[in-house]
């Protein structure tokens, strides 16, 4: 998953954009979306005027954020991989901006009933990932990554290069561990980051 934090010259505008559902690759707990089956979740989201909350814990947070983009993205996007559903949240509550910051609020999950259909998908046999991590908020620096995955493709353990002179070891996916009071997110999904 990539997330994209907005930055003007004057500071943040708290904008945060990231992908919600990406196509064509199983997610962490085993769900797989087609190109088509990531628009009709998006557009039926936008349609019906769901409510967004944090960690599912169906807490209203009216007000401390609002959605104020969703697209798929296009071939040749630079951020996000092609037909991924992206998410641009303004964010202007500021515990919720600080957890952001802190790298707390590193993601956006969907929560839907949904019809399973199960099938057998081919997963690439390779068991560890290596790219370069996004870049830091504040300086913009980057480190490059490795993660070894189990079998349902979730991270087991990886670490990052040396950079600034820290390095950050990796013990779950979208974000890092803590080091040098910040964490960096990663993203092993081929397509963008990831190889």
């Amino acid at each position: 998953m990539a997330i994209v934090i907005t930055k003007d010259d004057e500071g943040f505008d708290r904008l945060v954009f990231a992908e919600v559902i990406i196509p064509d690759a199983p997610n962490v707990y085993g769900d797989f979306h087609t190109k088509q089956s990531v628009r009709d979740f998006a557009y039926g989201f936008m349609a019906a005027g769901y409510g967004i909350d944090v960690n599912h814990d169906n807490d209203d947070i009216t007000g401390k954020v609002y959605v104020v983009e969703s697209f798929i993205a296009r071939e040749g996007d630079k951020d996000f991989i092609e037909g991924a559903w992206v998410v641009g949240m303004y964010i202007p509550d500021d515990d919720m901006w600080q957890g952001v910051l802190d790298g707390n609020l590193n993601g956006y999950s969907y929560e839907a009933f949904v019809k399973v259909m199960y099938t057998d998908i081919e997963v690439p046999n390779e068991q560890d990932r290596i790219g370069t991590t996004e870049p830091d908020i504040y300086d913009k620096h980057t480190h490059e990554f490795f993660v070894l995955l189990d079998k349902e493709g979730r991270p087991l353990m990886g670490g990052t290069s040396i950079t600034n002179g820290h390095s950050h070891s990796i013990t779950r996916h979208t974000t890092t561990d803590t080091a040098f009071e910040h964490s960096h997110i990663y993203n092993f999904v081929e397509g963008k980051g990831g190889k």
